[in-house]
């Protein structure tokens, strides 16, 4: 009976992550339409808050559980899946096209919160130190860095605004193309409600189904959070990403994977960074590491690319995801 329910809840949170994906995404564009914001700084903000709820709400609730391993192997294993797994298989279902804005800016910026979550976490290595350990000071600052990130996306949304405006009839035209597509205010409003709402509440269904069944494996605190914790707390973007990419949001499924992926580190980790001090053990330190290294070579691969990121990218981030997976895996059991 037990294992009955756990298959039922385990259904019925896949059907709320994936209609609530379906109506955050309409919300969402129309909202860049009624406003004529450009889709890249809805995607990297909205959206991307949106479907990092479930990350947020898992590691908030791991540290006041002072499950710390579980709360810091979400957020790596996330970004890991986000970029690698999930961007992965967008791509592969179909090509998706790359601004120049992202190339200058966003990913640069992945690259840095990046790197800056790796100093933070090496206090051994760089400090001598007896720990590692992420100070609340150092979560602050996290915080601090995602304002400024927004405050540069908002400045490049106007700046692309007024790129649009001087075009003239370019500008006037693409609205009346799109016109069909544009929900009506309350219908905006009440799928920006219930979508993120279906999102977390079926995330949670996933995510504790599957945690429940995985600790009984044998698995430990941290791979747990980076593999079982992480890919139920990822499907929101999974399924978000793949159905903005089959509608045509080329541009939503790309900035949601980089903005949820700057969330999970710089608003995640800092919101519970200033709850209680995060201990880093070896193996997460390792993890971090591997993580920094991953999206120093996800970001190069995304930015050489001309006006499309190619398949055979895509197929390159899914294999390096799995071979991530096979050794955190391997060392759980193993060592």
């Amino acid at each position: 009976m037990q294992i009955f329910l756990n298959i039922l809840f385990l259904v019925i949170g896949m059907v709320l992550l994936i209609k609530g994906a379906d109506f955050f995404v309409d919300g969402a564009s129309s909202v860049a339409k009624k406003l004529k914001v450009p889709t890249l700084f809805i995607g990297l903000t909205i959206v991307a808050l949106g479907t990092s709820l479930p990350e947020l709400s898992v590691s908030v609730a791991s540290a006041v559980k002072n499950s710390i391993d579980m709360s810091v192997g979400n957020i790596v294993g996330s970004n890991m899946m986000n970029m690698l797994l999930i961007l992965g298989i967008v791509i592969l279902i179909k090509p998706v096209p790359i601004s120049k804005s992202s190339k200058k800016v966003d990913f640069p910026f992945l690259i840095g919160i990046t790197l800056l979550l790796l100093l933070f976490c090496a206090d051994i290595v760089i400090n001598r130190a007896g720990e590692n350990i992420i100070t609340r000071s150092e979560s602050i600052v996290l915080i601090a860095t995602l304002l400024i990130y927004i405050v540069m996306l908002i400045a490049n949304a106007k700046k692309e605004q007024k790129i649009m405006f001087n075009e003239g009839a370019n500008y006037i035209e693409q609205p009346k193309e799109d016109k069909g597509k544009i929900l009506k205010t309350w219908q905006i409003i009440l799928c920006l409600l219930i979508g993120p709402f279906a999102i977390v509440l079926g995330a949670e269904f996933v995510s504790t189904t599957a945690q429940f069944l995985a600790l009984k494996m044998g698995m430990s605190e941290a791979l747990v959070g980076l593999t079982i914790v992480a890919i139920g707390t990822s499907l929101p973007e999974l399924t978000t990403s793949i159905i903005a990419a089959v509608k045509g949001e080329n541009d939503l499924a790309l900035c949601n994977i980089i903005g949820s992926s700057v969330i999970n580190i710089a608003l995640i980790l800092g919101i519970v960074g200033t709850l209680t001090q995060i201990s880093i053990s070896t193996a997460l330190l390792i993890d971090v590491l591997i993580l920094t290294a991953c999206t120093i070579i996800f970001s190069i691969l995304c930015i050489t690319s001309k006006n499309k990121i190619s398949r055979w990218k895509g197929a390159i981030f899914v294999l390096m995801y799995l071979a991530y997976m096979t050794f955190a895996i391997v060392r759980n059991y193993c060592f």
